[in-house]
């Protein structure tokens, strides 16, 4: 009996010696893949408020047919506002015309990450006076999730990629590719959807205030987790860098666009997800690239300022080196940034502007 059991016990040692192997070739193998995935570069598309007025409908087409055309485009980000905050209005048609009619048409894989102008500002009388709430189910709808719970890809339907979403935010997402983690909260403009008075954003809606603080402070609660738990997976895969794409311009320098002074409302509106943003900043010491759209001009800085960890004005305390903000060309301005990731460089992100010939605007040169 005893032999029969050290027989039994060393075949059942040898079994589990072999799966151990077997597991261990298996993590090295998916370890080699992701460090084979690491060694090179590549570029994605960054682009966002777009297409709208009629100048966006001429020259858009220009801007997915150059980014289509471009083989080294692995992805497209698009940072939302797909029509105008003045004047398109949000009708129950324009949702899947904007999907057919833009986003089908780009034959590259494609993220989006919601804007204003599709929802927040659909109350307004210039836009339909619509419910945004209706508006935002019809985004969903369209954009994110069909009937049937499953999830809607935009872009070239090709892509093999594993996108994970937010049970109740379906617009959520994040995933890992190539050593990258991306994280698409949903972060819009027009103060976030909070409860505003200020003059400044109310410059085409006729209601004493603007925005939905109930839904307002459920989703600023889900995007911060959202954002907690795609840093958490960047760590996890062993990603060297983490990219955030959100519409809203967060309003780093604490002014609000059209107002002279500080606007605290609109500051308020976005502190808890910065605060998300610079805490995991800190803790993942890797470069961080935060996308957004909103101003509809490009630029890139490093607008990230923290004194014992909790967010200063731009001019004060201590620059978070690891933390870069690229904001896109929109509508009136039909171009396109070109992200270079090089995870072999000094510099993990690199920046090439893509002007389309055909949408330069014509300059008057002044008088000598």
């Amino acid at each position: 009996m005893t032999n029969l059991l050290s027989k039994k016990a060393l075949k059942r040692a040898f079994a589990l010696l072999i799966i151990g192997s077997l597991a261990l070739v298996v993590s090295n193998a998916a370890s080699t893949q992701a460090n084979a995935a690491m060694a090179f570069k590549y570029s994605i598309a960054l682009i966002g408020d777009m297409p709208y007025d009629a100048k966006g409908v001429t020259q858009v087409p220009a801007v997915i047919n150059d980014i289509n055309s471009n083989s080294l485009i692995n992805l497209v980000l698009f940072d939302g506002d797909t029509m105008s905050g003045k004047g398109d209005k949000c009708t129950d048609a324009a949702y899947p015309a904007l999907k057919t009619g833009f986003f089908d048409k780009f034959t590259k894989p494609l993220f989006y990450s919601v804007g204003d102008n599709e929802w927040v500002d659909c109350d307004r009388a210039v836009k339909g006076a619509f419910d945004p709430m209706t508006r935002l189910a019809l985004v969903r709808s369209n954009f994110f999730q069909n009937a049937d719970g499953s999830y809607i890809s935009l872009g070239s339907k090709n892509a093999r990629i594993a996108v994970s979403h937010d049970a109740v935010y379906p617009e959520m997402q994040m995933f890992s590719f190539k050593g990258i983690t991306y994280i698409l909260p949903h972060v819009p403009g027009s103060a976030n959807n909070s409860a505003v008075t200020a003059p400044a954003f109310k410059t085409y809606n006729d209601t004493a205030v603007d925005g939905n603080d109930a839904e307002y402070k459920a989703r600023d609660a889900a995007n911060v987790a959202w954002i907690n738990k795609g840093f958490a997976k960047a760590v996890t895969d062993g990603s060297v860098g983490v990219i955030v794409v959100v519409q809203a311009n967060m309003d780093w320098e604490g002014y609000a666009r059209d107002a002279a002074v500080p606007n605290n409302e609109n500051t308020a509106a976005f502190a808890n997800v910065k605060q998300a943003l610079l805490t995991n900043t800190l803790r993942f010491k890797k470069p961080v690239l935060l996308q957004n759209g909103d101003e509809h001009w490009y630029q890139v800085d490093m607008p990230m300022n923290e004194t014992a960890g909790k967010l200063v004005e731009k001019d004060k305390g201590s620059l978070v080196e690891n933390f870069t903000r690229v904001q896109t060309f929109g509508s009136g301005f039909n171009h396109w940034v070109e992200l270079i990731i090089d995870p072999r460089a000094d510099n993990l992100w690199t920046f090439k502007v893509h002007i389309i010939k055909d949408n330069l605007d014509v300059h008057t040169v002044p008088a000598p």
